[in-house]
């Protein structure tokens, strides 16, 4: 006998639903920042982070250096690669307090490793920046895994705010210099987080999303009007 089972249909609220998801995928997906967003006004980084931890470095009183400790630990974060922690400062002076001064001269590095997943940092730098700022996932899925993140390619040599947000976490944080030429900086007043704040989608993105919204309820309606599964 042959089979007369009628094929399902989904129902207009069904459809409309479905529709509705994928719309809003692709909206996403249409709005969706680059692996990391940078900031040169630390204002502007604030309001998109939201909350954040911060490192003035105050609390010390003198200096320290990776001669005698090569990994130090802060409160949420080590330092490794050759650095002084010029209190009060001396070398490299930003506000007149103690900061993190930095030698990466002829391809050399220093690294922050944060203990916790971050989403943004940022931090006030003197002198020349570095040429690159890597940023990386490291260990974050698991003992020995690894991922690039994003990396940055800083300019200018007077005091300038440097940060940035990025859509996947991170925990460590490069800093390199060029193979030929010398290159010192200070970094001060840290700050960071593991969240951002809400996103609020630009007017555009509303206006899309209705549009796509009202020509999809008006295509359902015409489907059920004619006698046809939406």
């Amino acid at each position: 006998m042959k089979d007369r089972r009628i094929p399902f249909a989904n129902t207009p609220a069904q459809s409309a639903r479905r529709a509705v998801a994928l719309l809003a995928a692709l909206c996403a997906t249409a709005g969706s920042q680059a692996a990391l967003q940078s900031y040169s006004n630390e204002a502007s980084f604030l309001a998109a982070v939201g909350p954040v931890s911060t490192e003035n470095f105050n609390s010390f009183t003198s200096d320290v250096t990776s001669a005698g400790v090569a990994l130090f630990s802060f409160t949420d974060f080590t330092v490794l690669g050759r650095w002084v922690i010029d209190a009060p400062a001396t070398q490299l002076v930003t506000d007149g307090s103690t900061n993190l001064f930095m030698d990466v001269s002829f391809g050399g590095f220093t690294q922050l490793q944060f203990s916790q997943p971050l989403l943004a940092w940022g931090a006030w730098f003197i002198n020349r920046a570095p040429d690159t700022i890597r940023v990386d996932a490291n260990g974050l899925a698991g003992p020995g895994s690894f991922q690039s993140v994003g990396l940055l390619s800083p300019t200018g040599s007077a005091l300038q705010f440097i940060g940035f947000t990025a859509d996947q976490p991170f925990n460590r944080i490069t800093f390199e210099g060029s193979l030929s030429s010398p290159r010192t900086f200070a970094i001060d007043n840290l700050s960071y987080a593991a969240s951002l704040a809400p996103a609020v989608p630009e007017p555009a993105s509303w206006a899309l999303m209705a549009a796509g919204l009202t020509g999809l309820a008006g295509w359902a309606r015409r489907r059920v009007a004619a006698g046809q599964p939406a």
